[in-house]
């Protein structure tokens, strides 16, 4: 009999410092959420912990970032896209991409709640400074991750986040691989460049006394092909975002070169740098080195992976030695081909060189 009242409070002493310990181990410390079985947790890129479907081969998504609709493509997985926004559909007809067929859960501004529940996708996927839409996903219980796309890094950063949620880490490595050696070959271009025979530039956004900022995608284009940015110190009232610094400053950098953005409904025409005879002493209107950056339909300048086509553009347009316009045709059929699975004319979609 006393053995076993001692085999028993052994038991009860064991248990109570198992417990005390535990207690101890939550008073002392916050210990982290494990993630549920059925559960993996991926790094967004505001660097937020988010837990996630762990089957990943079927995890279906919903956005209002139209950014996010070309790395959704090209990542080959439209079957599990249940909505999407688009600068240009019409590219993605050319395409014959099943994505066009997707829902529509509200704009780049404003997210509707009620289709969201209703098409209840296993992850809502914004821009990092969509906090509200972040909030209305979470109280409908639909985890959100972020993304940006604004310099070739995150571009990178954004594929391999996406490759691990949606279960294609090949194809976005493959991805990832050729952008990087596009821009090696790019790299190796510019150093052709001696330092005398480089050129200034300025990227013109909406308006015309709108330019990109030292910050912005569009200027380290400029600067990586081997241009000088005249943009030192101009940056826009929010990050990465375009600086209105009036006409007056364009006319005092007065670049050799102005490309205008084709990511943006432009308040001006092409046509009014030289009929505007306001801008008829710039170095870069005399000389008509103005140019809108390709495409009408897939913009080359809007963040995502056709930035790697601007770059190429605005090197053939400043040094058209460097990179000829064979050269350029290459570069943009060989990108269709591995992106989207075809060329397309200039006609289709809209460049020229």
């Amino acid at each position: 009999m006393k053995n076993v009242f001692r085999r028993t409070t052994a038991l009860l002493l064991v248990f109570v410092i198992c417990f005390s310990f535990g207690a101890c181990r939550k008073k002392g410390e916050v210990q982290p959420d494990k993630p549920k079985a059925d559960t993996i947790v991926i790094t967004d890129m505001m660097g937020r912990e988010v837990e996630v479907p762990a089957d990943t081969k079927n995890t279906t998504v919903a956005s209002t970032y139209g950014v996010v609709t070309p790395f959704l493509s090209t990542l080959q997985i439209p079957d599990r896209v249940l909505a999407a926004n688009f600068k240009n559909k019409q590219f993605f007809r050319l395409c014959e991409d099943p994505i066009i067929n997707t829902g529509n859960i509200g704009t780049t501004q404003t997210l509707d709640s009620e289709a969201l529940a209703a098409l209840a996708p296993d992850v809502y996927i914004c821009k990092i400074s969509d906090q509200e839409k972040i909030d209305i996903a979470a109280r409908l219980g639909i985890p959100s991750v972020t993304l940006s796309a604004e310099i070739p890094e995150e571009v990178f950063a954004a594929y391999e986040m996406l490759g691990k949620l949606l279960g294609c880490e090949d194809r976005a490595k493959e991805i990832v691989d050729y952008l990087k050696g596009e821009l090696a070959d790019i790299d190796a271009l510019a150093e052709t460049i001696p330092d005398e025979d480089k050129v200034t530039a300025i990227c013109m956004g909406s308006l015309l006394s709108r330019v990109a900022g030292e910050d912005m995608l569009q200027t380290m284009m400029i600067e990586r092909v081997g241009g000088k940015s005249v943009v030192k110190g101009i940056v826009g009232e929010e990050e990465r975002y375009w600086a209105d610094c009036g006409v007056e400053k364009i006319f005092e950098l007065n670049p050799d070169y102005i490309f205008v953005t084709s990511s943006a409904v432009l308040d001006y025409s092409m046509d009014d740098f030289y009929t505007d005879s306001s801008w008829s002493g710039m170095t870069a209107v005399k000389n008509r080195d103005v140019y809108q950056i390709p495409a009408k339909l897939d913009s080359w300048d809007m963040p995502g992976p056709a930035f790697i086509l601007g770059m190429y553009y605005m090197m053939h347009c400043m040094y058209p030695d460097v990179c000829t316009a064979e050269m350029l045709q290459t570069e943009v059929d060989d990108y269709y081909s591995f992106f989207y699975g075809k060329t397309f004319t200039g006609e289709e979609i809209g460049y020229e060189f």
